[in-house]
């Protein structure tokens, strides 16, 4: 009871306020107004690669829960998840995103997999934002979530400035399954998950790793859906 009417006070002294907007917000809501939510671009769209990667026998299916456009409430609630440690932020995504799974009926996961940062990454950010969407996954469609079930065996650097054609070379063979999980994700059904994704190469990657190690039906899903800028 105390606890409660301390929050309330403190809130009234410092109230909440919209990461996007700014806007004070209910004490009740974490970190966005209701409007900011409602103002995200749901991705109903089919990722360009899904095809290609379908027909090769890598994925089973893909989906990202919304579209990223700078200058938008989608870029504000990223940055706070990736950089201001706000990990509330990625499972609010991971159960959008098990939502969206949960609609294709008959369909269980048995593990969700974060796709890893490397070594030095983590140690600046101190933790994983995908570790968050895949707990967020979780929550709503169960499965077990895995956050060291892949490995990076390099540094890749930043995908931001290249094409297509050189992101697949930046991250060719650059992850593994570790090798506690081999035996375990043997035959079964894998959701990868990622913050963000366009051409799909690093996730892509990490999907293929799980697939050479045996892996049954693999689903590859991200928070968000970024469109290439640059000409291939």
């Amino acid at each position: 009871m105390f606890r409660k009417v301390l929050y309330e006070l403190l809130n009234f002294v410092l109230p909440n306020s919209c990461i996007s907007c700014g806007e004070p917000i209910d004490p009740h809501e974490k970190f966005v107004c209701p409007k900011c939510f409602q103002a995200l671009e749901k991705y109903e769209d089919t990722h360009p690669w899904k095809d290609e990667y379908i027909e090769s026998g890598v994925i089973t299916n893909s989906m990202s829960a919304f579209w990223f456009r700078e200058g938008t409430a989608i870029q504000s609630l990223m940055h706070a998840m990736k950089y201001q440690k706000m990990k509330s932020v990625g499972k609010m995504f991971g159960r959008e995103l098990g939502r969206q799974a949960a609609e294709f009926n008959g369909v269980a996961f048995d593990y969700i997999v974060p796709v890893p940062l490397h070594k030095a990454k983590y140690r600046d950010r101190t933790y994983n934002q995908s570790e968050y969407i895949a707990k967020g996954i979780h929550e709503v469609i169960g499965g077990e979530a895995i956050a060291d079930g892949i490995i990076r065996t390099r540094y890749t650097g930043t995908q931001t400035r290249l094409n297509k054609a050189e992101r697949k070379v930046n991250v060719s063979d650059a992850f593994k399954v570790n090798g506690k999980y081999p035996e375990k994700f043997a035959g079964k059904n894998i959701i990868v998950v990622d913050d963000v994704i366009t051409t799909g190469a690093t996730i892509l990657e990490c999907a293929s790793a799980l697939k050479k190690s045996g892996a049954g039906m693999i689903w590859v899903c991200s928070a968000a859906y970024a469109e290439l800028k640059q000409a291939d």
